[in-house]
């Protein structure tokens, strides 16, 4: 470690380039399906824009090949910018086409349809009247999926294939689509009916069957040691059963064989061998829509259409079900940090990602501000790339907020760039857009045990951080004694059991998957970065020592071992309860009770699931009014209005969101009747949108759960801020 004079010199940037800089930060932070197009003309920049992650363009000549391909990756990682560009490579192809399908819109836009709840016998149905909805809400969520693919096909095919079809068909588009559309209607109503009734006679006479049999199962427990995998939830029977049932009453409602052969005869009369679908959001859908879309349509698909359709599917890590798809005959491409990178030591992957980061970044500042990149940053600094890296962990999202921070915290004010700069513009990335998670958590509509769940893991994170902060004084093992200063102790390892448990906070950034390594005894074990703005906030060192050999193993040294730690956490945080009796199991017991299919062995009728609790602040979230508790898309609308501090469009609040400004203007309607928001006309007759008084009360006056809780003696090791900037060791190898 060596400290450096900070730099204040001052600098004169042209408007222009100024102006530039903040259109390339905010061309990386777009949300979704954001087209990036010059301003000006309107022309397409993707081909322009687009950078792949790996030499070569690797990663979409993956996505290109003719299968079926996951693309999995974090928010922000650049998905839907890849499908944009494969979309336009498969423009330039005669013999292929593709429609895109942003399913998490679709879904949220699913509407149930009344008529025909009208039109059911209810004392007569199996199904109650709750799960005909629900049934009634999928299939609409289907009607709209294959509706939008076709609508797609429609304008494309007269854009570009008209000429082709016209030499073997005389009629209209409307025409060429007859049979493909009078299959759909059939979905609507009447077939709907047919099968629903005859699931009812099924059923009847199934429940005859079961009344006979009752009280023949048993359970009991084998003995088992201690589980490490007890962070994995127990599901129970009775849901698969539910979501079975859904899905085989739609695949009997749509008749996908016969719209898959009118699809491919009227797509073959245009030439076209080979349909792509590009599925975006995939993970963002509920559990049981996942399964009931998967189950129902993708699956069937892509396993009936003998390679004429593939499907392009996005996806979260760890967020993802497969159902009857054969996974030997799928790709993944992972956008992630390790997954892309890890293939050489810790060195060569935080080289290649530094790399990544360095081409993104020069290609948008060539393109918005007409001059390199090394027009903003201070000379002779230390590799800003590196430290940009550390900062946003490669994800582009991530770097377009911190390079807008940069500009209104350093640029606009005639400064160039430098480490401190990104530091506190990591920060403040932290603070504004992850660290609020746990806070407007507290008031998420769901049951207690799962908001009980999200602030377990908060309970997690403040004793990793403790941990962490701990460490910073400690001598006590050799690798310790060698380094000078305050030692690097932002990243830590734990046993690969225990990986799932991590899931959420790195899919909500406050930590990341860095690299899998073997520790001192032998065992693989994963290797985890805490946040880099989260290490600014709480005085931890990032990266690790260089100038010793012994320090290529520094990241799985023992004082970094924190698997006994999760381990504590899990033992004191989880337990097994049934749904029926509310009997009580250890997690000792979860691996006998999934071999029973999770059925209470006390009362054998209930089901045990799996439950989260979160000691530390169950007294704040049973404090917390019921009628409080709104759902995610509310949630985010006051957090977003709150932090802007001024009235916003349903366009703006959506881009913060990753939604769509419908569904923002629809929840925004709601919040206004309740008197959380102020839905107004500006001068243009434009609605927009503000926190009402109320709102602010509420819910962001009371600032005693924001940030980590963590020990008052852990925060007075605080060391006093240097007027000097520190600038970290780190690897060059």
């Amino acid at each position: 470690m060596f400290l450096r004079k900070r730099s204040f010199r001052t600098m004169k940037l042209s408007s222009e380039q100024l102006n530039g800089f903040a259109t390339a930060a905010q061309s990386l932070k777009l949300y979704r399906r954001a087209e990036l197009v010059d301003e000006q003309s309107g022309a397409q920049l993707i081909d322009e824009l687009y950078v792949d992650p790996l030499p070569e363009n690797a990663v979409l000549t993956a996505i290109l090949k003719p299968n079926t391909t996951f693309l999995i990756g974090r928010k922000g990682t650049g998905k839907s910018t890849i499908f944009q560009k494969a979309q336009a490579e498969i423009r330039q192809r005669g013999a292929s086409i593709s429609t895109y399908v942003d399913i998490k819109t679709t879904f949220e836009e699913s509407q149930v349809d009344t008529s025909v709840l009208d039109k059911l016998p209810g004392d007569s149905l199996v199904m109650s009247q709750k799960s005909i909805e629900k049934l009634l809400l999928y299939r609409g969520f289907l009607i709209a999926v294959m509706t939008g693919i076709r609508d797609q096909l429609k304008r494309k095919l007269r854009e570009s294939f008209w000429a082709k079809l016209k030499e073997s068909f005389t009629g209209t588009i409307e025409e060429l689509f007859e049979d493909f559309d009078g299959l759909l209607e059939e979905a609507h109503s009447e077939k709907f009916m047919t099968v629903l009734a005859a699931k009812t006679v099924a059923g009847k006479d199934r429940s005859k069957e079961t009344r006979k049999s009752e009280g023949s199962v048993g359970a009991g427990f084998k003995p088992s040691g201690p589980s490490l995998s007890a962070g994995l939830s127990g599901t129970s029977e009775s849901s698969a059963e539910g979501e079975r049932e859904f899905s085989e009453i739609l695949l009997k409602t749509f008749n996908l064989k016969q719209l898959l052969v009118a699809l491919k005869q009227l797509l073959e009369r245009a030439g076209i061998r080979h349909l792509y679908i590009f599925v975006d959001d995939f993970s963002e859908l509920p559990e049981e829509a996942m399964k009931i879309v998967v189950d129902t349509l993708i699956g069937p698909l892509n396993n009936w259409s003998e390679e004429f359709i593939k499907f392009k599917i996005a996806a979260y890590p760890g967020r993802i079900y497969y159902g009857q798809i054969d996974k030997t005959k799928v790709d993944e491409t992972y956008l992630d940090l390790f997954q892309l990178y890890g293939s050489g030591d810790v060195g060569s992957m935080e080289s290649k990602a530094a790399d990544f980061v360095q081409r993104l970044v020069t290609s948008r500042i060539n393109k918005f501000c007409g001059c390199p990149p090394e027009e903003f940053f201070e000379p002779h600094t230390e590799d800003p790339w590196r430290t940009l890296f550390f900062a946003s962990m490669g994800n582009p999202r991530t770097l377009g907020y911190l390079l807008f921070f940069l500009y209104e915290s350093t640029l606009i004010y005639g400064k160039k760039i430098g480490a401190r700069a990104i530091r506190d513009a990591s920060q403040r990335f932290y603070e504004e857009k992850l660290e609020p998670y746990f806070e407007m958590n507290k008031f998420l509509h769901e049951s207690f045990s799962e908001r009980a769940s999200i602030f377990s893991l908060k309970e997690l994170l403040e004793k990793i951080v403790s941990r962490a902060r701990e460490l910073r004084t400690r001598r006590d093992s050799q690798v310790m004694k060698d380094i000078s200063g305050r030692p690097p102790t932002s990243h830590f390892h734990v046993v690969r059991e225990f990986e799932p448990i991590f899931t959420t906070l790195e899919l909500n950034f406050f930590l990341s998957k860095y690299f899998e390594m073997s520790d001192r005894e032998g065992r693989k074990v994963v290797v985890y970065a805490l946040n880099y703005g989260l290490c600014q906030k709480y005085t931890i060192e990032f990266g690790r020592p260089t100038g010793q050999r012994e320090f290529r193993l520094y990241f799985v040294e023992r004082p970094f071992d924190y698997s006994t730690l999760v381990k504590g956490h899990i033992e004191a945080n989880q337990e097994i309860v049934c749904d029926n009796c509310g009997a009580l199991f250890g997690m000792d017991k979860l691996a006998s009770l999934k071999e029973y299919g999770m059925l209470c062995p006390k009362c054998r009728k209930g089901s045990c699931a799996v439950t989260n609790l979160s000691r530390k602040y169950e007294a704040t979230l049973r404090a917390v009014d019921q009628h409080l508790l709104l759902r995610p898309t509310e949630l985010g609308i006051l957090r977003t209005l709150n932090f802007e501090k001024k009235a916003l469009y349903a366009g703006a609040i959506a881009g913060e969101l990753d939604c769509s400004y419908q569904l923002v203007g629809r929840r925004a309607k709601n919040l206004a009747e309740q008197g959380l928001v102020n839905r107004d006309r500006n001068a243009d007759n434009r609605r927009e949108f503000s926190l009402t008084k109320e709102a602010q009360d509420v819910y962001f006056s009371d600032k005693t759960d924001a940030g980590l809780q963590l020990p008052e003696g852990d925060i007075s090791q605080d060391l006093p801020n240097k007027v000097e900037e520190t600038i970290a060791d780190t690897p060059s190898s």
